[in-house]
């Protein structure tokens, strides 16, 4: 299918939570990889640290060192479910950033994993420097978009950027702006000063980026809030861009082609599976898809109706 990159050129303009918001509104099946050099987020953030780091990006570098079909083999057991559908996964990112020596040596068969993958990748890649980091997950990305705040600051920051993937990816063919927050400018100034093209734009929505950065407030009925409404349209804007998705074989499993068409453990609901590892903390409890051990069967906290509509 396709790969898309999400980069910045720093100063905080929320690249994980426009990630994550595009992730829970993608128009199809989607994993979100944390290949943030500085580690990620999602875990210690939506999650609240209520899973365990034993799974993620770090864990399937050990398999790419081995070849492209090790890895991608080795792909479905390090992913964590974001909803109940499993139409939307988590590759966790590191939980320490001086894990990303490791790294160094295997981006390239991780890149090419994720862009031959069927299924659309969404990778969070971090703040563009100029020192080691997914260079070539951006080579590999179908579409690569530059995450930033309209203002001044963040347009002054993006420039340098700009020049860096032209001369990275042989020109701006495949770069795109997407707009987050509020600022004094609009897109069209924003596109001209940098000579990229604007695809989406997210709204300032303080309250459910604090739900997606932190794992604070209420989950309930998200897809209502301004941010999962826009992020619904900025990804079918940004889908478009890669060409159209084939539609999935009739009567075939989701995530069939990673998991040898029968679902794999994590859809029988077996310990290996990406649901495996909530733990019962009163941090928890009452959130929407929470069940404590016992008490049901025990989800990641989003529910699928919390994003894509419910009661």
């Amino acid at each position: 299918m396709a790969l898309f990159a999400l980069i910045s050129a720093g100063g905080s303009p929320g690249v994980t939570t426009s990630a994550l918001a595009l992730t829970l509104g993608w128009p199809s099946r989607v994993i979100l990889a944390e290949c943030d050099p500085s580690g990620g987020d999602v875990l210690a953030g939506l999650f609240a640290g209520h899973l365990h780091a034993d799974r993620g990006l770090l864990s399937l570098a050990f398999d790419a060192g081995r070849g492209p079909d090790d890895v991608t083999r080795a792909l479905w057991p390090q992913l964590t479910e974001l909803d109940e559908a499993r139409e939307r996964m988590l590759l966790a990112g590191l939980s320490d950033p001086r894990q990303v020596g490791s790294l160094i040596p295997v981006w390239p068969a991780l890149a090419a994993m994720f862009a031959t993958l069927p299924i659309d990748v969404i990778a969070d890649c971090g703040r563009l420097d100029a020192a080691d980091g997914p260079l070539p997950v951006l080579a590999q990305a179908d579409v690569v978009a530059l995450v930033l705040r309209p203002t001044l600051r963040q347009v002054a920051r993006a420039r340098p950027r700009v020049e860096m993937l032209s001369q990275l990816l042989g020109g701006l063919d495949r770069v795109v702006l997407l707009l987050a927050g509020d600022g004094p400018y609009a897109a069209k100034d924003v596109s001209r000063a940098l000579g990229v093209p604007t695809a989406a734009a997210l709204p300032q929505d303080g309250q459910t980026a604090q739900v997606l950065s932190d794992g604070i407030g209420r989950r309930r009925r998200l897809d209502s809030r301004p941010l999962i409404r826009s992020a619904v349209l900025a990804g079918k804007q940004l889908r478009e861009l890669a060409g159209p998705s084939p539609p999935r074989p009739p009567g075939r499993p989701p995530w069939a082609e990673l998991t040898g068409g029968a679902g794999g453990a994590a859809d029988q609901g077996q310990p290996g599976g990406p649901a495996a590892g909530l733990r019962d903390t009163a941090g928890l409890r009452g959130t929407a898809g929470w069940a404590p051990p016992g008490r049901g069967a025990a989800r990641a906290p989003f529910r699928a109706a919390d994003v894509v509509g419910g009661p």
